[in-house]
C-alpha cells in the first residue's frame, strides 16, 4: 500500500518507514505536522496515513478529522505515545490504533483492521 507518514520525531519517522518498507508497503510521502499532512494528503492521496498526535501547528487528531471530512474513504492509522485513547483516534475518523512502543506485529495488524472491506 502506498503510505503517507507523518510523526514530527525524525528517530521514529525513520523506525516508521523502516518497519513498513519491511511489511511491504510504499512510503509516497512524510509530514512533520498535521498542516503539512493534509497538503500532502490532498496531493499524494495515499491509501492509507499513519498519524501521530502530539505535533507542532496541527495535532494529529485534528488533522485526522480534516482529512477523513475531505475524504470519507481515507483510511487513517493513529500511532501515538501520548493519552490519546483508541475512542478519541476513532471519533476524529481514524479506522485503527496503535501505542507506542509498538511491535511489528501490532503494526500489522492495524494496516488489516484499517483496509478491512477495502481494495488494496
Amino acid at each position: 500500500m502506498r503510505v503517507l507518514i507523518v510523526e514530527d520525531t525524525d528517530s521514529v519517522c525513520c523506525a516508521l518507514k523502516m518497519a513498513l518498507e519491511y511489511l511491504g508497503h510504499e512510503i509516497v510521502e512524510t509530514a512533520g505536522d498535521g498542516e503539512e499532512a493534509v497538503q500532502k494528503y490532498l496531493a499524494t492521496r495515499p491509501d492509507v496515513v499513519v498519524m501521530d498526535v502530539r505535533m507542532p501547528r496541527m495535532d494529529g487528531l485534528t488533522c485526522t478529522a480534516l482529512i477523513s471530512r475531505q475524504d470519507p474513504n481515507a483510511r487513517v492509522i493513529v500511532v501515538t505515545a501520548g493519552r490519546t485513547t483508541a475512542q478519541e483516534a476513532r471519533e476524529a475518523g481514524a479506522r485503527a490504533f496503535v501505542e507506542k512502543p509498538f511491535e511489528l506485529s501490532q503494526l500489522q495488524q492495524a494496516f488489516a483492521d484499517a483496509t478491512v472491506g477495502t481494495q488494496a
